[in-house]
């Protein structure tokens, strides 16, 4: 069965940027751990709801277990009492927020 030609680049045309992902040029390596997985399913099987939907009056399931003090800003990584439950789309609006407030220097942004 015959295949589909590979798109060519055309000498004159600019090579494409390399896309670079901030958010897990900061990511700690302990995240794919058996003792982080056991840790997490943990914590949801106690808090399955998100807590920032629950505070809205909403009832969501939990997807993602965040660490209230970010790690690389001194938080305790296995440290229960720095877990909280939270659906996708809260985790990353929390997320986005540290970002916008992480000081100079600390996790590779803002140069």
């Amino acid at each position: 069965m015959p295949s589909l030609p590979k798109p060519v680049r055309r000498p004159w045309q600019p090579a494409p940027a390399k896309r670079v992902y901030e958010q897990h040029t900061a990511r700690s390596p302990e995240y794919g751990t058996a003792r982080w997985q056991r840790a997490r399913a943990a914590h949801l099987a106690t808090c399955p709801c998100c807590v920032e939907c629950t505070k809205q009056g909403r009832t969501t399931p939990a997807t993602v277990v965040d660490h209230i003090t970010p790690v690389r800003l001194g938080g305790a990584f296995y440290d229960s009492s720095n877990y909280q439950s939270l659906c996708r789309p809260c985790h990353q609006a929390k997320s986005a927020s540290e970002r916008l407030k992480t000081p100079k220097g600390v996790g590779g942004q803002n140069p």
